[in-house]
């Protein structure tokens, strides 16, 4: 989220709660008997600091990928030439310090590598050759949208080295608008993905729901059919919610994706 919107809707929510504390409002059954994890580390000199939350917490971080010599990608998974390729990120956008990497662990034997870029132009480049997959299909529709092409945020996440990984698309421009259709994606195929929707309503100390009109405080992740999982607030350093009943291995995807989201806004994202 842009960090002057953020500051403007902190600065509504203040006004309208009577500046008592607030947090984002998770409605529904699926957040009966929540698990709660306020986040350590976000937003003071995260290089060298940990971002943690419950078990989970980033073994390193770093401002940029590693480059791959001189060739025009930075990053690159699949055999070139395949449906399977996805040409990442350019070498430009490493030097203009838009990409981070970070690992994160659970204390198990859990392990990821994950790779972001924010602020790219979504016109620049297309991921991978398969012009039918569902985050080339999400790109298609981002670029079809009447704003500006340059507020994407993309994250590769490799989850205990495997070869191939989970690809998330954001917009941040549009997600922060009053419409509240915007859909983001986790995706590993066309078949086997999650959604990524803005939490914009938000609740004081007393239990008061207040509906902002724009910007997005937070965000969950559903799975396609609209099954809430995870969501991760962005007020204050911003704190992670797990409903009840995940799968494991789906904790952790879904850790280092609400990690990818709050760490997006150090680099302006």
């Amino acid at each position: 989220m842009n960090k002057s919107l953020l500051l403007f809707a902190s600065i509504i929510i203040l006004l309208l709660s009577g500046c008592s504390s607030v947090k984002i409002s998770l409605q529904g059954e699926a957040w009966n008997d929540k698990e709660t994890f306020p986040v350590k580390g976000r937003g003071i000199a995260f290089i060298k600091e940990k971002i943690s939350f419950g078990n989970y917490a980033t073994s390193y971080v770093k401002r940029s990928w590693t480059r791959g010599g001189n060739s025009k990608y930075g990053i690159g998974t699949g055999m070139p030439g395949t449906p399977e390729y996805a040409n990442i990120i350019s070498v430009g956008y490493i030097d203009k310090k838009q990409t981070l990497r970070f690992g994160l662990t659970d204390g198990t034997s859990n392990q990821s590598d994950v790779f972001a870029v924010a602020n790219f132009n979504a016109r620049e480049f297309q991921i991978g050759k398969n012009e039918n997959s569902l985050l080339n299909i999400a790109l298609d529709i981002f670029q079809q949208a009447k704003k500006p092409s340059t507020s994407m945020y993309y994250v590769q996440l490799y989850m205990n080295k495997e070869e191939s990984p989970w690809q998330l698309i954001h917009d941040n421009y549009t997600s922060q608008q009053p419409a509240k259709n915007y859909i983001g994606y986790l995706t590993k195929s066309k078949n086997h993905y999650y959604q990524i929707v803005p939490i914009s309503s938000v609740e004081n100390n007393k239990g008061k729901i207040m509906n902002m009109p724009f910007g997005a405080n937070g965000f969950a992740f559903l799975t396609k059919e609209g099954q809430p999982l995870v969501a991760v607030s962005l007020l204050d350093r911003g704190t992670v919610y797990f409903a009840k009943d995940i799968l494991p291995d789906e904790k952790f995807l879904l850790a280092n994706a609400a990690t990818a989201l709050l760490m997006q806004q150090e680099l302006g994202g």
